[in-house]
């Protein structure tokens, strides 16, 4: 007696009767291919969850799948330290951060290339290739010809770095984990293995290593072959697409050959045995657990179910990627199939029969029926059949909702150094530059600035928040009005009412000058016309006339601005400010010469001179403080210096006074005659005011 067996992986060496069939298949394919040890199926969850275990399972990736590897090589934490600016009257702290260096196997075979990468669920690697932080990264496909990875190289010594050569891997070189709490982040990657859609018969021929022809067509978006041996690896593909297969004596392959259609006179003694299945055996509804692309390659479900009930619910988890439509079909016609399959036919056919082969269809009294076994005894080609059934193809399912984490593109950093007054956001000790900074375009994400100051190259953080900036593209002169332009499409700028602006609204820098705006209306793409202007803001006024077209716009806002202490010989010197965003290794510094706004007093207001009787010459002027812009009645501003001092020039005399007065004797002008300049200057505690100026015809 011979018999040949149509059969799965699943059900002919894992069931009840994987004892007979087990001869049947061959002992020597059974040993190569399915090796031995308990039955272990894959988990979904084993994909999603990164190891560093030592005997871990690298999976064989087909297609494109979401994986998240096995650390297979790392360095310690590499702590840096940086110096950041304190709040106004604190000292400077230092920022410590920390970075990793690691390597993460991610496929047994080579692979095309690797697509998103995310971090504790937020996109580390965009769509277009970019990275959320700064990191170095190198992708090896896992070719026979890899080369050794060099940062590996110089920290393990070349002989003792492995190439992972036929194993695809991502090394990751000093990756920045502010972001991720200092600490080395979840990460998984989208890996595409192939750059077409692989078809069960690649996957199933590839892992079998030469011991299966398969020639089935359905198509997978990606799958991920792992388990205990490459039994439990196919199971899951071979069990859900019921993949026919049978051993020829070298292989097991698909049948083929075209469908039989037995005489009457063929059929042997009984000529029919049919029996079925109890619905009680049979599973009620089937769950399948599948990657759905759709969603970020999150675990989906589909659930398919018959009207029965008796039988038991069935749960699989099929380790591979398709839409929502192909697995909600998958699960009908995998519980169809079961069902059909209920019935089963026993035919006895003549000799002339026998090269009838398991996965022949045989038609009987009209019905389609598929040869799951041949026994050939004493010239009767004895047949065990099985009901077929119809394969779905597509069912319209929902896949649910999914929130995918953002995937903004690093631009290059816009960057503005000010100097700007104190406006009593940070010290006024020492010179200090505002810098304010946006990234057009892209959702802000504070960046290290480098600043470069008498040949000093020191770094610190740029501001918690993004800052609104433009430049002008007409010259503010004696006008009301100016025209900028944005560098961010989506930022905006609003008009405020005047109780809005008397409690500090819509302040900005243009150029030097400090102002306020009444009326902000937009006039195209990223454009506005600002009006109801105030000028010369906070002791700006002696900007007012210095504009021109395209200088720089930076609306004043709380967080935007970080400021830079630098030491008092930097008053004068040219400070190079460079941002080191993602997107910024080819930017060019900003540069500013450095005056020490901040370090001087408001200059004096509504200078009068008087000439008097004698010859000589009454000056008076107001005291403007830092302290207080707003002059409520009867009350003076505080002082905001620690002494109330002026320096008064008179052509090329000085003079010194405690108080906003003096009167210049006439004795002074002996030797002058004509225009004179009078300029006064508060002396602050660091630094004099600019001068308020007066021309006297003596």
């Amino acid at each position: 007696m011979a018999t040949l067996a149509l059969t799965t992986i699943g059900n002919a060496l894992g069931g009840p009767i994987g004892g007979a069939i087990g001869g049947l298949i061959g002992q020597g394919i059974d040993q190569s291919l399915f090796g031995q040890g308990p039955r272990k199926g894959p988990r979904l969850n084993d994909l999603s969850v990164q190891t560093s275990s030592y005997g871990t399972q690298v999976p064989r990736v087909y297609g494109r799948m979401r994986i998240a590897g096995t650390v297979v090589w790392a360095t310690e934490l590499q702590e840096s330290s940086e110096p950041q600016s304190g709040a106004k009257g604190q000292p400077d702290v230092i920022v410590y951060s920390y970075s990793a260096s690691f390597a993460v196997a991610l496929s047994s075979r080579p692979a095309a290339r690797i697509g998103r990468i995310w971090a504790d669920g937020k996109l580390l690697r965009g769509a277009a290739g970019d990275f959320k932080v700064q990191t170095g990264f190198r992708f090896y496909p896992g070719s026979e010809d890899q080369l050794i990875d060099p940062l590996i190289a110089s920290i393990e010594g070349i002989e003792n770095a492995p190439a992972y050569r036929g194993m695809a891997l991502a090394v990751f070189e000093n990756l920045q984990l502010a972001e991720y709490g200092n600490r080395i982040p979840f990460i998984t990657f989208e890996l595409i293995a192939d750059e077409q859609k692989p078809t069960v018969s690649e996957v199933l021929n590839d892992v079998g290593n030469g011991a299966i022809a398969c020639s089935a067509a359905d198509e997978l978006t990606g799958y991920a072959a792992y388990g205990s041996n490459r039994r439990e690896a196919m199971r899951p593909l071979i069990d859900q697409f019921a993949v026919p297969l049978f051993d020829d004596g070298e292989r097991l392959r698909t049948p083929v050959g075209s469908a039989i259609v037995p005489e009457d006179d063929e059929l042997g003694d009984p000529r029919i045995e049919r029996e079925q299945v109890a619905a009680r055996s049979l599973p009620r509804s089937l769950e399948l657990t599948y990657y759905d692309p759709a969603r970020d390659f999150q675990t989906g479900q589909m659930r398919a179910s018959v009207a029965s009930i008796g039988g038991n619910d069935e749960a699989v988890e099929l380790p591979a990627a398709f839409s929502a439509n192909r697995a909600k079909a998958l699960a009908e016609t995998s519980l169809a199939r079961r069902w059909a399959q209920r019935d089963r036919l026993t035919l006895s056919l003549p000799p002339a029969r026998l090269d009838v082969v398991p996965g022949s269809t045989v038609i009987v009294e009209g019905a389609r029926w598929r040869v799951d076994e041949v026994t050939v005894e004493e010239l009767v080609v004895r047949t065990s059949l099985s009901r077929a059934w119809n394969s779905i193809t597509c069912t319209p399912a929902d896949g649910g909702s999914h929130l995918p984490a953002p995937d903004q593109v690093a631009v290059p950093t816009t960057l503005v150094a000010l100097d700007l007054p104190d406006l009593g956001l940070g010290r006024h000790d020492v010179p200090t530059l505002q810098v304010a900074a946006c990234q057009a375009g892209s959702g802000w994400r504070p960046m290290p600035i480098e600043v470069t100051v008498n040949g000093e190259v020191r770094t610190i953080a740029s501001a918690a928040a993004e800052a609104v900036i433009g430049t002008a593209l007409s010259r503010l002169a004696d006008g009301d009005s100016v025209d900028v332009e944005l560098a961010d499409e989506e930022h905006w700028l609003e008009c405020s009412a005047a109780i809005a602006l008397a409690n500090g609204a819509n302040l900005a820098a243009l150029g030097s000058e400090l102002i306020q705006f009444a009326s902000a209306v937009p006039t195209g793409p990223k454009r506005f016309r600002l009006s109801g202007l105030l000028r010369g803001c906070r002791g700006t006024e002696w900007a007012m006339s210095s504009h021109a077209v395209g200088e720089t716009f930076v609306l004043i806002a709380p967080g935007v601005l970080q400021e830079i202490t630098l030491p008092p010989l930097a008053l004068g010197a040219l400070v190079s400010i460079k941002a080191r965003g993602l997107a910024d290794d080819g930017a060019v510094p900003v540069e500013r010469i450095v005056t020490g706004e901040a370090l001087r007093p408001p200059s004096p207001v509504d200078l009068h001179a008087e000439r008097l009787p004698d010859g000589g010459l009454s000056l008076s002027w107001t005291r403007r403080s830092r302290l207080g812009w707003i002059w409520p009645d009867g009350v003076e501003v505080p002082l905001g210096e620690s002494v109330e001092r002026y320096r008064v020039s008179v052509g090329s005399l000085t003079f010194e006074t405690s108080e906003p007065r003096i009167t210049v004797p006439a004795e002074a002008f002996d030797d002058v005659a004509g225009e004179v300049t009078i300029s006064v200057f508060q002396i602050g505690d660091y630094a004099a005011s600019r001068p308020a100026s007066i021309s006297v015809t003596i």
